[in-house]
């Protein structure tokens, strides 16, 4: 067994294959260090029940860092640790101008995110927690938002150059450009990042950062990868995040969590 105490794990793009599932290696990989006793904590830009169902799925009972690290909550009986709402104004002039685009969008307001109708979707069977709004920033004039993700290239672009200096310090916005998956902009409270609301578990769980070993594949991880002892980037990151890693792992398809687990963990 290696020093590592903990993992943290990003999803979408890290653990999660192209087809936004769990490989069969990776889980196995997964379930072997719990059963070894590391933790593992998963840290992803998805909103809470989203990630909860990876997790259960798993086995892992830790708390989930969920809407890149403006919440932290207890899988087991959704205690938070931590929940930083945004600031309204600039929520609601993001949410207005992907209204008016038709951007795909999910806003989160407490335990609900409303998500745009796509085709074939049957509102009456979408997952606990998840609602259909063509229009969200009305929904976001009606209660405070816990973050904005939108996505599309023409989306981050747009959104950084019209609201990202206006709002400097209002709020986060998070321009994550990954590898083979659709870029996105996540707008969250100021304070909100992976790497502080990784710090706050691992005082939870009573783990020091240098026994830490973090996975990620886009810019939202930069942060949680620079604070842990172990920061890896799985091969279908972009360069910065390659370069501010120890170590490259395979890609998200070719099992890179489990080629960690394995070389570094178990």
């Amino acid at each position: 067994m290696s020093d590592i105490k903990l993992i943290a794990l990003d999803l979408d793009g890290t653990l999660l294959n192209s087809s936004l599932k769990v490989s069969e290696r990776n889980g196995e990989a997964v379930r072997r260090a719990l059963g070894a006793g590391v933790k593992v904590v998963l840290a992803t830009s998805r909103w809470y029940l989203l990630a909860k169902r990876t997790a259960d799925r798993l086995g892992i009972d830790t708390p989930l860092i969920c809407n890149n690290g403006a919440v932290i909550k207890r899988p087991g009986d959704g205690g938070e640790l931590l929940h930083l709402r945004l600031d309204q104004e600039p929520a609601q002039e993001v949410a207005a101008l992907a209204d008016e685009r038709r951007w795909e969008m999910f806003t989160t307001i407490e335990d609900v995110t409303y998500m745009r109708m796509r085709p074939g979707v049957i509102p009456e069977r979408l997952p606990a927690g998840l609602r259909i709004s063509d229009r969200q920033a009305e929904e976001v004039a009606r209660g405070q938002p816990t973050a904005v993700l939108v996505f599309g290239e023409e989306a981050v672009d747009e959104i950084s150059q019209r609201f990202l200096p206006f709002y400097d310090g209002r709020a986060s916005f998070s321009l994550n450009r990954p590898l083979g998956l659709p870029h996105y902009v996540i707008l969250t409270h100021p304070d909100a990042d992976k790497a502080s609301a990784l710090e706050i578990v691992c005082r939870d769980l009573d783990v020091p950062l240098t026994d830490v070993m973090a996975m990620g594949d886009s810019e939202s991880d930069l942060s949680m990868l620079r604070s842990a002892g172990l920061g890896i980037a799985v091969n279908n990151s972009p360069d910065e995040l390659k370069r501010a890693a120890l170590h490259i792992a395979p890609a998200n398809d070719a099992d890179g969590v489990a080629w960690a687990i394995e070389h570094f963990v178990l």
